[in-house]
């Protein structure tokens, strides 16, 4: 009985786990860039006296993240800007590279090309580029290879990068204390030639959460948690009745 009180308790830890998980990918539906995590269980198991075997609960085996690309929203906004193909923009974060989808771009009062977090864009050579402020916005044209120029003048390129492996970037920001699944930093991921990936104007990419399945683990969870509080709240009456008899 203690066994399915200890597998009930677990099974409450992860369902709380997962709910945090499935909110935050809710909270962000419309976020760009904002990739969505995934956790997967598994049951505990261990070594006694050189015999491996399982006992009674379960936890978190992994929490990863879901690199899938996410819905093109069009704004014909001129400084907005998605990836078509896998790859990330890079962004100038403190003490290290910052790789996002998220193309949403402005200008500073300098005419430095920086995001929503005031992130500096990082272009080709990894500087940051200058669209001077007396251009108007209305004339910058970024072609599919990520070059910016206005009126015949090129003031960068954007610096496209791909990784060897998506899953060996570290989510977070860091100490920026910004979202963790917007910005990524290289981790145990190897840069690679950039191939298949282009920029298009005029277009953002948001969260690819999808709201109808984040909304079904919801309830999942939901209903989860109460079978588990059922089965506890079961097992410690039969324990107290027990005792007493």
């Amino acid at each position: 009985m203690i066994n399915g009180i200890y597998s009930g308790a677990t099974a409450l830890e992860n369902y709380s786990r997962q709910q945090e998980v499935v909110s935050s990918n809710l909270a962000h539906l419309n976020t760009p860039g904002y990739r969505r995590q995934l956790l997967t269980f598994a049951e505990h198991v261990a070594e006694v006296d050189g015999v491996v075997g399982s006992y009674p609960g379960s936890g978190v085996s992994s929490l990863a993240t879901d690199f899938e690309a996410g819905p093109r929203k069009s704004t014909e906004r001129k400084l907005d800007v998605s990836i078509a193909g896998d790859g990330f923009l890079v962004y100038q974060g403190e003490g290290a590279e910052l790789y996002s989808r998220n193309g949403v771009l402005f200008r500073d009062a300098q005419g430095q090309l920086v995001n929503g977090d005031g992130l500096p864009v990082l272009g080709q050579g990894n500087e940051p580029i200058v669209i001077p402020p007396n251009v108007s916005e209305f004339d910058i044209v970024i072609d599919p290879g990520g070059a910016i120029s206005a009126n015949g003048t090129e003031f960068g390129q954007l610096n496209v990068v791909q990784f060897d492996d998506n899953q060996l970037l570290n989510a977070g920001g860091g100490e920026l204390d910004i979202d963790s699944q917007i910005y990524f930093k290289l981790g145990e991921a190897t840069l690679t030639p950039t191939e298949s990936a282009s920029v298009l104007q005029g277009y953002r990419e948001l969260s690819n959460a999808h709201p109808v399945t984040e909304l079904i683990s919801l309830i999942i969870g939901s209903r989860g948690v109460e079978s588990a509080q059922r089965a506890i709240r079961a097992i410690s009456d039969a324990v107290k009745e027990n005792i007493n008899s």
